[in-house]
């Protein structure tokens, strides 16, 4: 288990590639448990204000539109082989990210119900959000045979649409 945590590790820190990962359905399966526990775990640890139900929903949308996006952009550059590390290598270093993620989204949500100053933990979680964009165009950059820059824009692109349906459903609830 060290070692695939480790591995996932070195993809967050740019050195290694989806490639890296076997591509075995298993391995996926643990690592978008992993990423839709992790999910729940944020979403319901004090940092959000949801129930379970919508912290559910929003886990599972969020988890198949990584999926779907991920398949249809593979599909469409002829490089679908390539969806099972692409997907692992994403749900993997997206728990990771997660789990880091929510002290630094504990510590914001209670300095601001303190009345303190949350303009630390605001920069470290966007500091974290950039990584996050940095690891997510590295994979889809090995993922798809681009550069760096067109992977980054994916990214975005990804993260734009996660928002967008993310806030729909709550909205929406």
């Amino acid at each position: 288990m060290n070692a695939l945590l480790n591995q996932f590790w070195m993809i967050c820190l740019l050195r290694s590639g989806p490639q890296d990962l076997p591509a075995a359905y298993p391995l996926l399966k643990l690592a978008l448990f992993a990423y839709g526990l992790s999910g729940l775990v944020f979403l319901l640890g004090g940092v959000g204000d949801l129930g379970l139900s919508q912290a559910v929903l929003l886990v599972a949308v969020d988890i198949a539109l990584l999926a779907g996006l991920t398949y249809l952009i593979l599909h469409t550059v002829d490089h679908l082989p390539r969806f099972t590390q692409t997907l692992t290598a994403l749900v993997g270093t997206g728990a990771l990210l997660q789990f880091i993620a929510l002290p630094l989204g504990m510590w914001f949500v209670r300095a601001q119900a303190a009345g303190a100053s949350g303009q630390f933990p605001a920069l470290l979680w966007l500091l974290l959000m950039i990584w996050s964009l940095i690891i997510t165009g590295h994979i889809l950059r090995h993922a798809l045979s681009v550069s760096f820059g067109i992977g980054i824009l994916c990214a975005l692109g990804y993260v734009f649409i996660s928002w967008a349906v993310a806030e729909q459903i709550v909205v929406g609830m």
